[in-house]
């Protein structure tokens, strides 16, 4: 076992494009927290962090950043406004038909989608920044700064935020892996781990410790089972034969077809109201909009509000991804032009409406099962089966999931460099 892991690495070293492709995301990742550690002028170091101090919706709008929200630095804002104008546009997708027609123009329409989200993403940064700086101002956190002083903090945490995401996409496109959104939030969490590590056990007996490490280590388990289960649909192609009958081939049907975006969808819809909610306080506009203000933050606060409130849109986030990107009907006229059928099912209109229902209920299942795990460590955390948790649920799925997806790249990668050496 141990002979072929070191094999494996030794090939996956050997690979030129993989060693590229290695230094260069250690490369992003020292220039990520470089970033994270140049402070803005004019906001004090804890301010961010004092404002959500007791706030968990502090640290899910920290995950969503990047890990880097709570530093007051260049990149505090980090990926949320690129994550809300992914969400604005794909809820607008289907709503506008210009839209839905860049969709169906295959790579040149996507690449389209992700100039306007580019472009979306750049006011959205610069409302967040004067949000920042109001709710701050507001709370008494910093002093009132003068225009000028205003203008060049927003344009610093605007331009952060802005080359936060153009190393997002280096990642995706140069990187180990094919999301460099979920590859910062990673860097992130990982980032986060070592302190949590050393506050669990400081505090805790060994029976405790063992119960701990066990806990967790099934948690992986079972998150790495469900992102890596699918359902293989198999297909025959008429006009491809060889000896014996005509050649198989899968569509391969993931249970977790969105990988972890529902669940970086859900912790930014849910941090939300509660960010808008300390500005309107902050702003100290009537009496009617505190009250307004402070029960809704009481209202998310509650343990019960935020566990179902995440389930709920994870479970919806998963169906709408699956129904935006899984296009059933294009998969099924290309299908019919090779050649390819399902056995039982008659080409066009009905193999579509089969994959269609087919993924539905993967879908149902899988999200189903995303959603209790991001949940299930404040739930064991409730009942009092551990007194800590190392990482949230969500961490935990946004963690697994890009390990895997640097596997799976770096083994493909690897595949293709062993299949070389025959050409």
């Amino acid at each position: 076992m141990f002979k072929n892991i070191f094999n494996n690495i030794s090939l996956y070293l050997r690979t030129e494009e993989i060693r590229n492709r290695i230094f260069f995301s250690i490369l992003i990742l020292v220039v990520f927290r470089v970033l994270a550690s140049i402070p803005v002028v004019g906001i004090p170091a804890d301010a961010i962090s004092q404002l959500f101090s007791g706030s968990n919706f502090g640290d899910l709008l920290s995950t969503i950043s990047g890990g880097v929200l709570e530093t007051a630095s260049i990149a505090a804002i980090g990926l949320t406004p690129y994550i809300n104008a992914s969400i604005t546009l794909q809820l607008l997708t289907p709503v506008i038909p210009k839209l839905a027609e860049l969709k169906k123009e295959g790579s040149n329409g996507r690449r389209t989608i992700s100039m306007y989200t580019r472009l979306l993403t750049v006011p959205l940064a610069i409302l967040q920044s004067f949000i920042i700086y109001s709710t701050l101002r507001g709370f008494g956190l910093m002093d009132v700064l003068q225009p000028l002083e205003l203008v060049a903090m927003s344009a610093t945490l605007t331009t952060g935020s802005i080359v936060i995401m153009w190393l997002g996409e280096l990642v995706s496109e140069s990187g180990l892996v094919s999301g460099g959104s979920s590859y910062l939030i990673f860097l992130g969490i990982l980032a986060g781990i070592p302190g949590s590590l050393t506050s669990n056990f400081q505090f805790m007996d060994p029976t405790q410790k063992v119960v701990f490490i066990l806990l967790n280590i099934i948690l992986i388990a079972v998150v790495v089972l469900i992102t890596e289960a699918e359902r293989r649909v198999k297909v025959q192609y008429s006009r491809r034969v060889r000896e014996g009958g005509a050649m198989d081939s899968y569509i391969p049907l993931k249970l977790t077809q969105s990988g972890v975006m529902p669940v970086i969808f859900a912790i930014s819809l849910m941090s939300f109201p509660d960010l808008i909610a300390r500005f309107l306080i902050s702003r100290d506009i009537n009496d009617t909009v505190n009250l307004w203000s402070n029960n809704t933050i009481q209202f998310l606060a509650d343990p019960y509000v935020q566990n179902i409130g995440t389930f709920i849109f994870i479970i919806l986030f998963s169906f709408f991804y699956v129904t935006v990107v899984f296009n059933t009907d294009e998969i099924a006229e290309n299908l019919q032009k090779n050649g390819g059928f399902i056995q039982g099912i008659r080409p066009g209109k009905s193999t579509s409406k089969y994959l269609r229902n087919l993924s539905f209920k993967l879908t149902a299942v899988g999200a189903g099962i995303l959603a209790i795990m991001s949940i299930l460590p404040n739930i064991l955390l409730a009942i009092g089966v551990v007194n800590q948790s190392l990482i949230t649920g969500t961490g935990l799925l946004i963690i697994v999931g890009v390990v895997l997806d640097i596997r799976r790249k770096i083994k493909s990668m690897a595949v293709v460099k062993d299949y070389g050496r025959y050409i």
